[in-house]
């Protein structure tokens, strides 16, 4: 067996210890493996633009570099733009006889003209979603506001983590 050989078996099992490590280690909570956790996730996410799916890549490797409060904006974009697409593309027509004041050609300007929050509660009016998701979505968006905005809110990685998934599950849900 020549040198090379050797050390592609090497790597081989370096890799795979590597695996093998995250995984025991991402059941502790102080351990960062628990981020290459999430990264399986990503693979569900697929189907999805790649600029969607760049936006959880991205918040999971600003989890990787304890950028929590990033992770946690990048994450709700990625969210937003699937729910608000999915929404827009099923009650257009809904919105525009509901807020007839608001003035808006497309998606891009919609989103462009009117805070998330306003877009949430009329997704709950037009019933694309309930009063229960409704709450829960408003406060995944507060949690996004304090990570986005200067506050002195510093997320946990505990917390951060969880709120990354539930971002990812959620943008799951709408694909």
């Amino acid at each position: 067996m020549n040198s090379s050989e050797h050390i592609r078996q090497w790597a081989v099992k370096a890799r795979n210890a590597e695996k093998e490590a995250h995984k025991i280690l991402s059941k502790y909570e102080s351990s960062k493996s628990r981020v290459v956790v999430l990264k399986d996730l990503l693979k569900k996410l697929d189907a999805l633009p790649i600029d969607v799916k760049d936006y959880f890549s991205e918040a999971i490797e600003c989890l990787e570099r304890d950028l929590r409060r990033a992770a946690s904006v990048m994450s709700w974009a990625g969210f937003f733009q699937v729910f608000s697409e999915k929404l827009y593309a099923a009650h257009e027509v809904d919105i525009r006889s509901l807020r007839t004041k608001w003035n808006f050609k497309d998606l891009t300007e919609l989103k462009e003209n009117y805070a998330e929050a306003q877009i949430l509660d009329v997704a709950k009016e037009v019933k694309f979603i309930n009063k229960a998701l409704l709450r829960v979505l408003q406060g995944h968006l507060a949690t996004r506001n304090q990570c986005a905005h200067p506050t002195l809110y510093k997320p946990s990685l505990n917390s951060c983590i969880g709120y990354v998934d539930e971002m990812i599950n959620k943008t799951i849900q709408y694909t």
